[in-house]
């Protein structure tokens, strides 16, 4: 039998541990949609660490259960806070990411380029100052980093890929000449993974250089950019990619592309099954292996030659889109890339005349830029159109020039 005085302390200190979780739980308010979320007017950083203090000197275990729950409730930056209280919370923390609605994978919103104006009109090719625009989706997203200007140190940014929550940006200086520099950034944390300093272009006819982002969140250290360059010398063409390895922090060897085998720059690419896509010039989709630096061709169903095409991916499937001059948008699926077999998934008639699309990556909707620049969203089951915002004039969504739009699902880890 315990001492009268360890007997009569018991209760005290069960009062004392209830009043304070019971206070810390005042810190937390639900939303309607029943996410959790920190009240602007008490939950202060100051409190939050008092209260990670309190449950870290506690010495009272709470059960596994509880402590999931408890993870499973908080936004992205508590989250992570509190999973450093102690080591039985940072284990149990994996179970909790996974139950956190927080960290699912909703679209968060938009990333889209916005180039400087000359006589009133967009103009695509000048080396002005250029910066980055997001349309918001959700109150989560106010936390999203899209001026880059704590982080990056460039004069003017342009967004040039986006793979799984990562964004690959090009930042340049305006007195610096063609010099530049891409980041690897993680707009959700700030935090940039890595920059490669890109050199002055070569003094070569017809020269291009684009870039594509690789990234697979189940292999976190395996970050690779592929690089795509081409030039014509004494009327002969000449293109290749190499890839770049973050693991390695080195430029593979520069594989040589088949002859005509050049990739549309104005088309954003995609990352579907450890594969980059690109669309060549002949309506083909080049799959770049980044860990083998090989690629493979893959035929895409018959279009009009007049048609825009694009490619995207949803759901994890590699999709074919084309928009002709009857307003008739066409969406196929790659059912295998072994047998390089097409479905028909989607047909939209009336559309109105498009600059741009973009498909959502984890559900059957499409984000179409139309005409004076409407952002609006398209769900593919039901056909249901609703219009989300007018993006500036400024706005790059050009389908015949260096224009894409993004979208964007946060990554944490």
């Amino acid at each position: 039998m315990a001492p009268i005085s360890a007997r009569r302390s018991e209760p005290r200190r069960s009062k004392r541990l209830k009043s304070k979780m019971a206070s810390d739980h005042e810190l937390l308010q639900t939303k309607p949609d029943g996410s959790a979320t920190c009240a602007s007017t008490h939950c202060t950083t100051q409190r939050k660490n008092k209260m990670a203090r309190i449950i870290a000197q506690s010495d009272v275990t709470l059960p596994d259960d509880v402590v999931i729950e408890i993870l499973s409730w908080l936004p992205p930056k508590p989250f992570f806070r509190f999973k450093c209280v102690s080591k039985s919370w940072c284990a149990l923390s994996s179970v909790a990411y996974d139950l956190n609605k927080h960290f699912q994978p909703t679209a968060h919103g938009l990333f889209y380029n916005t180039l400087p104006m000359e006589a009133g009109e967009v103009d695509y090719f000048s080396t002005n100052a250029s910066s980055v625009g997001f349309v918001n989706f959700s109150a989560e997203a106010s936390e999203v980093d899209n001026t880059f200007n704590i982080s990056l140190d460039s004069d003017n940014l342009k967004v040039v890929d986006c793979c799984n929550g990562l964004l690959l940006v090009k930042g340049w200086d305006l007195g610096s000449g063609h010099d530049s520099d891409l980041y690897v950034y993680n707009p959700a944390i700030q935090n940039i993974l890595a920059v490669w300093h890109i050199p002055p272009l070569k003094h070569l006819s017809r020269f291009y250089e684009a870039f594509s982002l690789a990234f697979d969140p189940c292999a976190q250290s395996q970050i690779h950019v592929v690089c795509f360059t081409g030039w014509c010398k004494e009327g002969v063409e000449y293109n290749y990619f190499q890839t770049f390895s973050f693991k390695t922090g080195k430029w593979k060897s520069t594989k040589k592309l088949g002859h005509g085998v050049r990739i549309i720059t104005y088309v954003q690419g995609t990352f579907v099954e450890g594969r980059v896509h690109r669309l060549t010039t002949r309506k083909e989709i080049l799959s770049i292996d980044p860990n083998r630096c090989s690629y493979q061709k893959t035929q895409t169903p018959h279009s009009h030659p007049s048609s825009h095409v694009y490619i995207g991916q949803s759901q994890g499937l590699l999709n074919f889109l084309t928009f002709d001059n009857n307003l008739k948008l066409s969406i196929w699926t790659l059912k295998s890339f072994d047998s390089q077999e097409w479905v028909l998934k989607h047909q939209l008639s009336r559309m109105n005349s498009v600059k741009n699309l973009v498909m959502h990556p984890g559900n059957n909707i499409l984000f179409v830029a139309s005409q004076h620049n409407r952002l609006t969203s398209v769900d593919l089951n039901t056909g249901k159109e609703e219009e989300l915002c007018i993006l500036p004039r400024g706005a790059a969504l050009s389908h015949t020039s260096p224009g894409c739009i993004w979208v964007y699902m946060p990554y944490y880890l």
